[in-house]
């Protein structure tokens, strides 16, 4: 696992451990259901052996139910592509299908940080998953991710996702180690609605 990895991984930890150790003095106000959109950047290492890295781009959304003000689940589908990987005419599409917990810190009007962990799998199609003849082809692998990032309140329904840092792994069958650590990096837009005191 590269340093990077390593770093976001820990760092991901961290903000978790914070957010557990924070104060439960905070209002109870919250809202039940949020709906969000992410533009969605992710750096990943998808061919076999080394890094082999290239960019690619695209979105999700999500659906989130919150318990109380601090625990939530969310189902998240996302989408990412590349093509022209690494100077050949190669592409990959990248769909995700996740599924986890997600820990929030809720304020009354203030900013909301949060750390996930979702878990599902990934279809793959494209070069970079070619079929016995070489042609281009798909696959589906397990795939995760865990991160965090925080919401800025707009208006009483509207938030706006400043960012969202994940350390994305999926585990395609590459001919190497079938893991791949690639890096999420994401901002969007929140609809929060369901209000509970």
């Amino acid at each position: 696992m590269s340093k990077l990895f390593r770093t976001v991984i820990l760092l991901a930890a961290s903000f978790g451990l914070l957010l557990l150790g924070a104060s439960r003095t905070s209002a109870q106000t919250f809202d039940r259901m949020e709906l969000g959109g992410n533009y969605d950047y992710v750096r990943t290492n998808a061919p076999p052996g080394g890094c082999g890295c290239f960019s690619m781009n695209g979105g999700s959304g999500w659906f989130g139910y919150n318990f109380n003000s601090r625990l939530g689940l969310v189902g998240e589908v996302g989408s990412e592509f590349a093509s022209n990987i690494n100077g050949t005419s190669g592409s990959l599409t990248l769909t995700s299908y996740l599924f986890g917990p997600r820990y929030s810190w809720h304020h009354t009007n203030r900013v909301v940080p949060f750390g996930q962990l979702l878990l599902g799998g990934a279809y793959g199609s494209g070069a970079l998953t070619p079929t016995a003849s070489g042609r281009d082809g798909s696959a589906n692998a397990f795939a995760m991710t865990v991160g965090g990032g925080m919401d800025v309140p707009l208006t009483r329904h509207l938030a706006l996702r400043t960012f969202q840092i994940d350390y994305y792994l999926t585990r395609f069958t590459n001919d190497g180690n079938d893991h791949q650590n690639n890096l999420r990096i994401g901002f969007g837009m929140v609809y929060r609605f369901g209000r509970k005191r």
